[in-house]
């Protein structure tokens, strides 16, 4: 089963569970084409902790997919965060990686790294908003207060003024 949760879009929370026929595969390839062709940009968090594995029929089918849709990909994707615990499906998304057309991208064994990682993506590209709702989602600091904002400095007892 291959779960879509869009509640956060324009982040795409991809979650991998157990194993995938062919058929399931093709399914989700068709929706992840339909919700990249939803209005304005996005990031994908694609966990595979959950997943069985990744068969080498699944990696082929997703390089010749991303090479078939590259300019919706780039067009559209801002990133991939993929979260990943297992070396042997580390492998297979490397094969993904380094032969499909692919966004920036990074691997993070956690979805709350994956999260940090989309969240400063999205600021990146001025996309504040989903930046501070993934930020919320996930539990992470705000920016401002990382930076050591002035009103995070005065709460520690520092002047405004700098």
């Amino acid at each position: 089963m291959i779960l879509f949760e869009d509640t956060l879009w324009p982040l795409l929370h991809l979650k991998f569970v157990g194993e995938h026929t062919p058929a399931q595969y093709e399914e989700y390839l068709a929706k992840l084409e339909k919700s990249l062709r939803r209005p304005g940009p996005c990031l994908i968090l694609a966990d595979t902790n959950v997943a069985q594995s990744i068969p080498l029929a699944h990696c082929r089918r997703q390089v010749e997919w991303c090479r078939e849709h590259e300019a919706l990909i780039r067009e559209k994707v801002l990133g991939v965060a993929f979260v990943v615990t297992s070396t042997l499906a580390r492998l297979s998304l490397n094969i993904v990686v380094q032969l499909g057309p692919l966004p920036p991208y990074t691997f993070v064994s956690h979805a709350r790294a994956a999260g940090e990682w989309a969240a400063e993506r999205f600021s990146d590209v001025g996309l504040l908003q989903p930046s501070v709702r993934v930020r919320q989602h996930f539990g992470l600091r705000p920016v401002a207060a990382a930076a050591g904002a002035p009103w995070e400095r005065a709460a520690h007892g520092e002047p405004l003024s700098s």
